[in-house]
């Protein structure tokens, strides 16, 4: 009968380990970036978050965020721009490879660079209307 439970029990861990995302377990499901902008004190929106430079914001993986940094009447958005995560091509040991389901769907598949955005509002810009 212990056998039996044995059995039983290191059957299920393998499913369960098989339903496991490498990237979802080391990287996990969010991330933390970080906003600084020349002059300090802009505000920053990334999805519903909101704050004031400089900032460090968790957001989560696998949406597409714009960061908008608005100083004065001075904004700029810029795209947060997503790269596959390492971790998850640990997902190809044979086992593992329902991983990658795990992965896409968590969002943990993707990571955000920069994890630094830097805004420079001291710059010049030049903008030309007509050509």
């Amino acid at each position: 009968m212990k056998r039996k439970y044995a059995a039983f029990a290191v059957a299920l861990s393998v499913f369960a380990v098989m339903l496991t995302g490498c990237a979802s377990i080391i990287s996990g499901t969010t991330q933390t970036i970080t906003i600084d902008s020349n002059p300090p004190g802009a505000h920053v929106k990334v999805g519903y978050q909101t704050a004031t430079t400089p900032a460090t914001l968790s957001v989560q993986k696998g949406k597409s965020y714009p960061v908008e940094v608005a100083y004065g009447p001075d904004k700029r958005i810029l795209p947060l721009a997503r790269n596959v995560d390492p971790m998850t091509l640990l997902n190809i040991i044979p086992p593992l490879w329902p991983g990658f389901i795990v992965d896409a769907v968590t969002g943990a598949l993707t990571k955000y660079e920069p994890e630094v955005i830097s805004v420079d509002f001291t710059e010049v810009r030049v903008t030309r209307f007509g050509y």
